[in-house]
Parts: structure tokens; sequence; C-alpha cells
């Protein structure tokens, strides 16, 4: 499998555009890797992890076909991952030449909400899937498991577990520190690649906070380990980067590197390691 990076960023965006603070200021001199806009992601060109607001230009930016998207997994309702809008651009009578269903897999609030911005939606388009924590589904040679985030209050949010062929990667965010379930289920399962938030930088080690800092990740990472999770070749790459942890690209790449961590950016496409 490879995962093709879209945005990378959290909710502001980087630069935030309502934002004259150091980093900001510098992300728009340098542009490049320090340009970073909402997250999401792509597995294999087909199964599609969130919409982000800005999802049509990052899709022009990398020269990616949304047609080609089979599967699109919701890891919760915030506004800067369920930008539900573009869907209708789907819709029979707005898109052509379609040839296949859109299906969407979430959590009760995401399909309602998708649902409901798509009155009189055929199921040559659009089919929904509700899913529950823990429950595995499979759709084209992929078994996906929505895990238990620790994210929104008022809301059961999703880390995703997806595996093809013996491969298999863990999308773990929007998170925080994960709930003890999410834990205990992955306990024994070999993570090949793990996604991690990484929204505050150097923060101290928060585990009730609904995000994480890098010690939490150097944490997560650890934890993982002690679970049998990683291998040798398992590969840990973190995304949803905040203007809030002051730490500008090159500067998250100094902090990684001896960590053995990657440092994810806009259109970074990474394959699985063999």
């Amino acid at each position: 499998m490879k995962i093709h990076f879209l945005g990378t960023a959290a909710s502001e965006g980087i630069p935030n555009p309502f934002c004259r603070c150091e980093h900001c200021q510098q992300a728009r001199i340098r542009k490049s890797k320090d340009l970073r806009t909402h997250s999401s992601a792509i597995i294999d060109d087909e199964l599609l992890i969130d919409v982000a607001p800005e999802f049509s230009q990052q899709l022009l930016r990398d020269g990616l076909d949304a047609t080609e998207i089979r599967s699109l997994l919701f890891t919760h309702t915030h506004p800067d991952h369920f930008n539900v809008g573009d869907l209708f651009s789907r819709m029979e009578g707005y898109g052509f030449e379609i040839t296949h269903p859109l299906h969407i897999f979430g959590n009760d609030r995401a399909i309602n909400g998708a649902a409901e911005v798509l009155p009189g939606y055929s199921a040559e388009r659009f089919a929904f899937h509700c899913l529950v924590p823990f429950v595995t589904v499979e759709t084209r040679g992929y078994r996906i498991t929505p895990l238990l985030a620790n994210h929104a209050k008022w809301e059961l949010c999703y880390t995703w577990f997806i595996e093809k062929e013996g491969q298999s990667i863990f999308y773990g965010h929007d998170s925080g520190w994960f709930p003890e379930l999410t834990w205990q289920w992955l306990k024994g399962k070999k993570i090949d690649l793990a996604v991690l938030e990484c929204t505050y930088g150097f923060n101290g080690d928060n585990r009730t906070n609904n995000h994480m800092s890098l010690e939490t990740v150097f944490a997560a990472r650890d934890r993982l380990a002690e679970l049998g999770c990683l291998e040798k070749n398992s590969q840990l790459i973190v995304s949803h980067i905040s203007h809030s942890g002051g730490l500008l690209h090159d500067d998250l790449v100094a902090a990684c590197d001896k960590e053995n961590i990657l440092v994810a950016w806009d259109g970074l496409n990474l394959s699985i390691n063999q």
C-alpha cells in the first residue's frame, strides 16, 4: 500500500490567514513544505480519509483524479475534516461519466451529515456505511476497522486501521492519547505504517489533551512497541501540524530524525517498506 498526503495541517492551516505569529509569517516567506493545507490523505489513489476545505485544489496541485476514489473514511465531523459540500459535485446532473458509487464510512454523525447534504442521492453515486468502533468491514480487498480516538466531547471520533494483502496502515488523528480500548485492540497487531498527529510541537507529555504533542507522539510510539505492533521496518510519520506548535518543517525534521520518525508535508507520497 501507499499513502498520499493531500494536507498536513491542523484546523487553522499554515499559515493561518488570520494570524501574524512568527511561524505563520515565516511560512509565508519560505513557502514550500512550510505551507500546509488541512489534513487529508489518499491510500492507493482510491481510499480517501477525510475531505478538507481545500479538497479540489489539493487534487489539482497533485494531479489526482477524484473519480478514481472508491471509498471515503471520515474520522469525525469537525469542519477541517468534514467538507461534505464538495461531494454534491458528484451528484447526478453535476458529475458526468462516473461509473461507480462512492462508499462512505463513518460514525452516525458523519453518515447522517453527509446524507443530509446529498438529498435525492442515487445508489449509483453513493453508498453509506455507519460503522461502530472495533467492528471490521471489508471493501475492495481492504479490511478497515474504526478505532476510538480521544478528541471531541460529544462525538465518537475514529482513527482507522486499514489492512490489505498482509500490509497495514494505522491512521491515528485527530486522536489525543488513545483510549485504553483502542490500545488493547491494537495489542499484537502488526503496523507497517503509523500516522500520528503532532498538533502541539514540544508541549509536554499531556495525555489528557485531545491532541498530541511531540512528547506524546514519542510515548505513543513506545506504547505501540510495547504492545508488539512495531517491527524493524515499521514506519512512523507525523502529520496534522499546527502553527501553535511553533516548529517549521525543518525544525520538526530535526526533532523527529533522531527518533526515527518522518515528518509529512503536503503532496508527500509514501509506500510501505517491503
